[in-house]
């Protein structure tokens, strides 16, 4: 009997150490996949769970070892964040706006489309799990995203080739609040330096002629709590709205020419997502596009969250 028992007890034994090396092999084999890219190319969708309204955006990814980024954002707007040996820059070629950005970008916060970032974050983390469903790899782990720290988890599945087909960003409660569903992926592929070079996706058109100015209508529906309106003012193609009280903040309007020679601006942080296209995040700045118009919110105390809803309320017309 007791032989009987220990030859049982072996097995469970067994059972649990192929388990557990199982699943470190999973997580293994993923990492060591994305680690061995010496380029890729691929598209997605990506979906931002916003309180009043998601935000989707088709997201174009090309990669080049070991740091040559463009990513191209086709929202209202097509925008890009391109990162080669000068720096990392986001365009707006429609405008012939150029941003430069933090240089530690991407792996300085998580990503849920860069393949990278998300190789960052499961290497980070020393207890990722790994499982098998069905022919496809899920591996989960925490994540520190820099500017909402409402996300917590990720979740990253792959086919039995490697082949990303859906990252998902969680929060506390295990609710999806970012979810990229990639469409298509060719690894290795054929890329140049030149690809990445910003110059190329700039506006190179004539100059438009300026088209006839008309009234324009501010609308800012969400108002931060704490805060009134305090001031408002239009001062040639420039509109201006002062909200005082406990969270103060100014949102700034102006018309925006597009003209044939780049105009480089002040250098970001970080970007969020908003309904009409990228917004650009410094200390005490929130600053994008609407159309041919720049919107600049300015404040000593709004948090990342409260930028976000201020901006997509707001409406020109």
């Amino acid at each position: 009997m007791k032989k009987i028992i220990g030859l049982l007890v072996l097995s469970l034994l067994v059972l649990v150490g192929c388990k557990s090396k199982d699943n470190v092999d999973e997580v293994t084999r993923v990492t060591n996949y994305l680690s061995g890219l010496s380029s890729y190319s691929l598209t997605s969708n990506m979906t931002i769970q916003r309180p009043d309204k998601n935000v989707s955006v088709k997201v174009e990814v090309d990669y080049l070892s070991p740091s040559y980024y463009k990513v191209c954002f086709k929202g209202d707007n097509e925008q890009y964040i391109i990162k080669n040996d000068s720096g990392v820059y986001v365009i707006t070629p429609s405008l012939n706006k150029e941003f430069r950005f933090d240089s530690n970008w991407p792996l300085n916060s998580s990503h849920a489309y860069l393949l990278e970032a998300i190789n960052k974050d499961i290497k980070a983390d020393q207890e990722a799990k790994g499982s098998v469903e069905g022919s496809d790899y899920v591996v989960e782990c925490k994540i520190t995203h820099k500017t909402n720290q409402k996300l917590s988890k990720m979740k990253y599945v792959c086919d039995s080739d490697f082949k990303p087909k859906k990252t998902s960003f969680l929060n506390d409660k295990n609710e999806e609040c970012i979810v990229v569903d990639f469409d298509t992926f060719t690894p290795n592929n054929n890329l140049g330096k030149d690809n990445f070079n910003e110059k190329k996706y700039l506006n190179t058109q004539e100059e438009k002629p300026n088209e006839e100015q008309t009234s324009l209508t501010l609308t800012a529906g969400y108002v931060v709590e704490g805060s009134t309106l305090a001031s408002s003012s239009i001062k040639d193609d420039t509109t201006i709205l002062c909200y005082g009280g406990e969270s103060a903040y100014t949102i700034i309007v102006s018309k925006v020419e597009v003209t044939d020679e780049v105009v480089a601006i002040d250098t970001y942080d970080s970007v969020e997502f908003l309904q009409c296209g990228l917004g650009f995040l410094s200390e005490n700045t929130m600053k994008y596009y609407n159309g041919n118009y720049e919107i600049t919110i300015f404040s000593t105390q709004l948090t990342v969250e409260d930028y976000i809803n201020v901006a997509n309320s707001i409406t020109l017309a």
